[in-house]
C-alpha cells in the first residue's frame, strides 16, 4: 500500500525562506545554527565586559567551537530588500547587533571530513544575530541557557544568498548603523572557517538540507535604537547587501 501523507489538526505553518540571487525561488530555511565566539577580538572583547560584570569567562579564546540554535521560524527576516524590518523585542533595554557570513547548506549528513564540507553548501549571505545582551549577560551570570538573549523574533536578519559561493579569506565584511562603521573584518579573520565549522557541528548533530550557519562575529559589537538602519556590506563585489531598518515593537 502506497504511504498517505498525514492529516494535521493545524494546517502547518510555511518555512522561513530566504531570497536567492538570480532565482524567482525560494530557499526554504531548515535550522538556523549559530556559532559563539569565533574571531580572536570579539572573543576578547566580551570577556573584557563578562569581567566588568564580575561573570567569569574562562579561556574562551582557545576552546573549541561551540553552537547554538535560533528558530527558523520567527527568527529570520528576509533583509535582500530596503524595506526590510526587524522588531525591537520586549523585555530588553539592550539590543545589540552582530555582523556575520552566513552559509546556507544543499546537503548534509554525520562526521562529515573538513575536506568535504564546502561540497554541502549550496551558497552564502550576509546577516546579523540580534542579541538581547543584557539578558545573555544575566544567563552567563546564573548558568543558565542563551535561548531567550537569541533566540526571539526577528533576531537574523539575512541577505539574498549567493549560490556556489563561498567568501575567501581576504574577503571584507562591514556593517554601519545609519551609515557609520561599527564592525569591520576579513573572513580569514574566523578562529574556524567555514569548513572547519561545518565539520565540527556534524559532530554533534546531523546536518540536512536547509540548514543554515551564522559562522560568527568580529569586534565592534554593539547597541540599537528604534529606527536605527542597518546595512551589511562585502568588498568582493559578489554578495549582496543585508539592510533592515529596526522598527518600534507591536
Amino acid at each position: 500500500m502506497a504511504s498517505q501523507l498525514p492529516h494535521f489538526i493545524l494546517q502547518p505553518a510555511l518555512p522561513a525562506t530566504l531570497s536567492v540571487v538570480g532565482e524567482q525561488l525560494a530557499f526554504a530555511v531548515r535550522r538556523v545554527y549559530c556559532v559563539g565566539r569565533n574571531y580572536h577580538d570579539h572573543a576578547v572583547e566580551m570577556e573584557a565586559k563578562q569581567k566588568d560584570l564580575g561573570i567569569s569567562a574562562g579561556d574562551q579564546v582557545r576552546d573549541p567551537p561551540f553552537f547554538f540554535q535560533k528558530p527558523g521560524l520567527g527568527a529570520i527576516v528576509d533583509a535582500s530588500h530596503p524595506k526590510a524590518v526587524a522588531r525591537y523585542p520586549p523585555k530588553t533595554r539592550q539590543l545589540e547587533f552582530e555582523l556575520e557570513l552566513v552559509v546556507a547548506l544543499k546537503s548534509g549528513g554525520r562526521r562529515i571530513p573538513a575536506a568535504d564540507a564546502l561540497s554541502h553548501v549550496y551558497g552564502s549571505a550576509l546577516g546579523v544575530d540580534l542579541t538581547r545582551r543584557d539578558l545573555q549577560h544575566k544567563a552567563k551570570a546564573d548558568r543558565r541557557p542563551w535561548d531567550a538573549a537569541k533566540g526571539f523574533d526577528d533576531s537574523a536578519p539575512v541577505g539574498a544568498l549567493t549560490p556556489g559561493y563561498v567568501p575567501e579569506g581576504g574577503v571584507g565584511l562591514e556593517l554601519t548603523v545609519g551609515g557609520e562603521v561599527k564592525q569591520a573584518c576579513t573572513v580569514g579573520q574566523m578562529i574556524y572557517g567555514v569548513a572547519d565549522i561545518i565539520h565540527h557541528l556534524s559532530h554533534e548533530v546531523e546536518l540536512c538540507p536547509g540548514d543554515v550557519i551564522f559562522t560568527g562575529t568580529p569586534a565592534g559589537v554593539g547597541p540599537l535604537q528604534v529606527g536605527d538602519e542597518v546595512t551589511c556590506t562585502a568588498t568582493d563585489g559578489t554578495l549582496q547587501p543585508c539592510t533592515f531598518t529596526v522598527a518600534a515593537p507591536l
